[in-house]
């Protein structure tokens, strides 16, 4: 028996999953600032369906850590870098590091060693509780970030974040700035992940609880309190699993909408498998080296709120302002525009209708004229009808504008291969999928427009809790091997070593592969499908016109994705 549990910006949703079949389900309002309200609600929504004895997992996909970077409720924190000589990274930071001497090259050799008299500063330049540290090739070899998060700890911070700890992939500015959102959200989610515990005791959830990543896979909470970063944008991972889960993905190009109360996510996929964001996800206006599915996010939802604005234009969202009226709200919605038309059926409906009465009262004349003129002069309930197929006709605009900056995003993306010059493969979408609780009644309105034919799947508005509940566990290592200085590291895991009996490409894979199951057994990743190779680079060092010693680096990963489908 599986748990999912996904905290929207709106929606709180939980489901109870066995044997492939959606057991009980149940959505209610997010509650903030405490979500743990909104958690409980949903647990006990979902109650009569569980056994706590038969559980073996509950993960949750949360917009904790979105919502803290967003509004830019995180903590303080001391950025420490060790950059070498070369480019000036600071005006690419979100803070002004301290910058100390030191210097890696690019094969792992120390060039230069920390100055001690910059460590015994310290002290004076501490400013905060926490820190981040990342050095230039500190994938190559992680010592002088090791010695300067030990030195940092031992002057007192509560904790200290690592780039190469978060991320193997050979960029500096892009690990140092996961390096410091990671310990900048780390009280939030520390917070939170003690308030879940206690939430679940008291429904008897003494499973495992593993937290979903912006990858796809998920991890044990537990595990994840050292890498919280990594859990932002789960949201949009949540419902790209919940997709998969459902089989609702044709392998054909795909255009996936997730449409909740605030936002529409929008991900491109092809043959069945989401495209995933080149070298990380972005942070504010930052490039991390958060790996994340390609998902963009335009500020349509049911309860967008709808005015007209000073110049007298329609305007449809970005902002929620409060539920729909016919949830005893105070703001037209297009939740309300929405039922006005016959889409949708809930609440008291004829509080939309009276609301979108008082708005068209509000509008300039020549609009009011309009939509009397359409609906004939003496029918105000037309004219309010003529002024919901407007609010609707706002929202797809500003969605289907959405997945054409998405599409035309991925089909300019850097060329690296000749094939791809003279074989280009450009993304043009064939169809679409649609979940999220508004789904049901605004997708047609995209498919009319686009003229493609939608999918909504059964179980469409809770989706993305049913893609926490099966989230796959998963971990990535990277493993580098230089031959020459017979030198092995694995930066994530902190090992930087001699060796001599890797040589070849083959033999890293199963290196890297043994890495990766005992890392995993490590986690306690008991569920976890076995590891494969993502990625090889076998570069030769030619000395003497002959080639003489190997530059390799393998990635191995537990595969995100689904444990199983769900009916």
């Amino acid at each position: 028996m599986l748990v999912g549990l996904d905290v929207g910006g709106t929606f709180t949703d939980a489901v109870v999953v066995a044997d492939g079949r959606i057991l009980k389900s149940h959505k209610c309002r997010t509650t903030k600032p405490n979500l743990m309200e909104g958690i409980e609600a949903a647990l006990a929504g979902v109650a009569a369906a569980i056994n706590p004895s038969e559980v073996t997992r509950v993960t949750l996909s949360t917009t904790i850590v979105t919502n803290a970077l967003v509004m830019n409720q995180v903590d303080p924190v001391d950025l420490y870098v060790v950059p070498g000589p070369g480019m000036d990274i600071r005006p690419m930071l979100p803070a002004e590091p301290v910058v100390l001497s030191g210097y890696t090259d690019h094969r792992g050799s120390l060039a230069a060693p920390l100055k001690q008299s910059e460590l015994d500063a310290i002290p004076g330049e501490k400013r905060h509780a926490r820190a981040a540290v990342s050095a230039k090739f500190s994938v190559r070899n992680p010592g002088l970030e090791q010695a300067l998060k030990e030195e940092l700890l031992a002057d007192g911070y509560e904790t200290v974040s690592a780039g190469a700890e978060l991320s193997g992939s050979l960029n500096f500015p892009r690990r140092t700035v996961s390096a410091y959102f990671n310990s900048a959200v780390q009280g939030t989610f520390e917070s939170f992940s003690e308030a879940v515990k206690a939430a679940l005791a008291r429904y008897g959830l003494t499973a495992p609880v593993y937290i979903l990543k912006a990858d796809g896979g998920s991890l044990p909470l537990e595990r994840m309190k050292a890498s919280p970063v990594e859990t932002a944008f789960t949201g949009p991972a949540a419902s790209v699993l919940g997709m998969a889960a459902l089989r609702s993905m044709p392998e054909t190009m795909t255009v996936a909408l997730d449409m909740g109360g605030t936002t529409t996510d929008i991900s491109l996929w092809q043959h069945g498998v989401p495209m995933m964001a080149r070298g990380g996800a972005m942070i504010r206006e930052y490039p991390s080296a958060v790996r994340s599915f390609a998902v963009s996010s335009v500020g349509i939802g049911g309860e967008s709120a709808v005015a007209f604005d000073e110049n007298g234009q329609l305007q449809v969202g970005p902002d929620r302002l409060g539920q729909s009226l016919v949830l005893g709200g105070t703001i037209p919605t297009l939740g309300d525009a929405l039922i006005v038309l016959g889409k949708a059926d809930y609440g008291d409906t004829e509080k939309a209708w009276q609301g979108l009465a008082e708005l068209l009262q509000k509008a300039p004349a020549q609009y009011v004229k309009c939509a009397h003129k359409k609906a004939g002069d003496d029918d105000e309930r037309n004219a309010v009808k003529f002024l919901a197929e407007d609010i609707v006709a706002q929202a797809v605009n500003v969605i289907t504008e959405g997945i054409a900056a998405s599409v035309q995003r991925e089909n300019k993306l850097p060329i690296y291969v000749v094939r791809d010059i003279v074989e280009p493969k450009l993304f043009t979408p064939e169809e679409l999928v649609a979940v999220g609780g508004t789904a049901v009644a605004l997708a047609p309105f995209v498919s009319e427009r686009l003229g493609l034919p939608v999918q909504i799947p059964q179980n469409a508005p809770v989706a993305n809790a049913v893609g926490a509940a099966v989230a796959r566990e998963t971990l990535m290592i990277t493993v580098h091997v230089d031959t020459a200085k017979r030198l092995l590291v694995v930066p994530e895991l902190g090992i930087h070593q001699k060796q001599g009996a890797v040589q070849t490409a083959a033999q890293t894979e199963a290196l890297a592969l043994e890495f990766l199951q005992k890392a995993a057994e490590d986690l306690g990743l008991i569920n976890a499908p076995s590891g494969h190779i993502i990625s090889v680079e076998d570069v030769p060092i030619i000395e003497g016109w002959q080639s003489m010693h190997r530059l390799i680096t393998v990635k191995a990963q537990l595969e995100p994705g689904v444990s199983e489908y769900v009916r």
